[in-house]
């Protein structure tokens, strides 16, 4: 664990004194541009706040100050709890639709790379934390795996869609959000977050419910011709389709997304598909090529062109889950959403 490393040690020593002082020198960056450090004051917590993420237990004396954000979706959701000025890099940084209320934050933070940045570019910045929002965000295979970078004296947390147990329900995005904030120093700020999300997918499912509306059998189409890549069982994909009454017909996979066959797929006949957006073949490529594939073309959802396009961008442990919740529900159930309530 990375607390017990002398580097770390080092580190929290040299903060906890600066707090002491009330005054620590930070290096304020934006894209492109060098700029003179600014001062601060950094408070110690009161006691050491301690979580376990991923079955990874830290504790943490002050709140990072240092963040590398590794996803799109985790830069967005920490500049929504206030700390988006402690961002020092980010990987998949050349993002061209941020959300608007975090676009110019997030456009001024300073990209590492066009997806995850190399080892010696996150320890060149000196981080005290790095966030992930996917497991490959943490990939040994690249350098990066959360052993070394603790190692290191860097502190990881993971978004835990991408733990063992995967996204079982809206409470591990409570956990996630809660933790962080806790760390961060801004538990408000992630409590007013994380209920807006809430707040968002319980207006749906009562819309819903108002409606007496039954849940639909749903293809989630990620991509893939030969084999069709899809939502399994344990991530924010199927939470979704909870929540918007499109229950997934491949809730056996263990992972948030894998592969399935035609086959089955066509066994199951959909009554609707969820095309995700993104990638070299775009939505309507997707369609088009789902409308032709024999099996497809014999299911219900096709013969009824009951399709719902939603980018992939919204699929994500984030604010950006409710946006998705909303789109389905209203594309596959309209009728639950034309009187005012």
């Amino acid at each position: 664990m990375s607390i017990s490393t002398p580097s770390f040690h080092l580190r929290t020593l040299a903060l906890v004194a600066l707090s002491t002082a009330a005054v620590m020198a930070l290096t304020s960056c934006s894209r492109g541009e060098d700029t003179a450090p600014s001062e601060t004051t950094v408070a110690g917590f009161a006691e050491p706040v301690s979580i376990t993420n991923c079955d990874r237990p830290a504790t943490f004396d002050v709140p990072p100050q240092r963040i590398v954000s590794m996803n799109d979706h985790v830069t967005e959701t920490l500049i929504q709890m206030g700390v988006g000025d402690r961002i020092v890099g980010m990987g998949y940084g050349e993002k061209d639709n941020p959300l608007p209320e975090v676009a110019e934050q997030f456009k001024a933070i300073p990209s590492l790379a066009a997806e995850y940045p190399t080892f010696e570019q996150i320890r060149d910045l000196d981080p005290d934390l790095v966030v992930g929002g996917m497991r490959s965000a943490f990939d040994d295979k690249n350098g990066l795996g959360r052993d070394r970078l603790e190692e290191n004296g860097i502190e990881t947390f993971l978004f835990a869609e991408y733990c063992t147990a995967g996204f079982s329900d809206i409470g591990v995005l409570r956990t996630d959000f809660t933790q962080l904030g806790d760390i961060l120093g801004v538990p408000d700020a992630a409590e007013k977050l994380t209920t807006s999300i809430t707040e968002r997918l319980d207006a749906v499912r009562e819309r819903l419910d108002a409606a007496g509306v039954e849940p639909t059998r749903t293809f989630f189409y990620d991509s893939g011709e030969d084999q069709p890549f899809t939502v399994g069982g344990v991530g924010v994909g199927n939470l979704i389709g909870d929540y918007a009454r499109a229950q997934n017909i491949t809730p056996e996979g263990p992972k948030p997304y894998f592969t399935t066959s035609w086959e089955v797929v066509g066994e199951r006949a959909p009554e609707a598909i969820v095309v995700l957006d993104y990638g070299d073949t775009n939505a309507d490529g997707k369609i088009a090529y789902l409308k032709s594939q024999p099996i497809m073309a014999t299911t219900p959802a096709i013969r009824n062109n009951r399709i719902v396009v939603v980018p992939l961008d919204d699929f994500f442990e984030s604010t950006r889950l409710a946006t998705s919740v909303e789109a389905i529900a209203r594309g596959l159930h309209p009728a639950a959403f034309t009187t005012a309530r």
